[in-house]
């Protein structure tokens, strides 16, 4: 007769890190400046004042949210690749120029990279948890 056997995953869970998306707390400052410079007219000082503290708060927590996490991780992306590229400006050889800019986009797109992992990793795992694997022993 044949033996059913139910096995558990002793897979580690993972631990969503709170403080590294606030890597975006820049990039949403950065941002905030052309939102309220488009809706000052339009709307006034003190309403455009809401919008940007709105779109502040919804820049971060959307940092946190699973696969939502990729739009501030390409705005951020586009961001701090403008606030590291100036500097790089100033070296006058081409070429090591050209370096120094891909390196600093390669680590920029690399740290979004992470953020957008610690956002959507543990729903995947909790996705993933509820799969039951069982065999069958003869």
């Amino acid at each position: 007769m044949a033996k059913y056997i139910v096995e558990e995953t002793k897979a580690s869970k993972y631990e969503k890190n709170y403080k590294f998306p606030m890597i975006n707390l820049i990039p949403a400052i950065v941002w905030c400046i052309p939102v309220h410079q488009k809706l000052s007219p339009i709307i006034g000082t003190a309403g455009a004042y809401g919008v940007v503290a709105a779109f502040f708060v919804l820049y971060i927590l959307l940092s946190y949210v699973p696969i939502v996490a990729l739009a501030p991780g390409i705005a951020s992306v586009i961001m701090l690749t403008g606030l590291f590229w100036a500097p790089a400006d100033h070296i006058g050889n081409n070429v090591v120029r050209i370096i120094v800019k891909g390196f600093i986009l390669v680590i920029i797109v690399l740290i979004e990279f992470c953020v957008l992992i610690n956002a959507t990793l543990p729903w995947l795992i909790s996705k993933e948890n509820n799969k039951i694997r069982i065999r069958v022993e003869k």
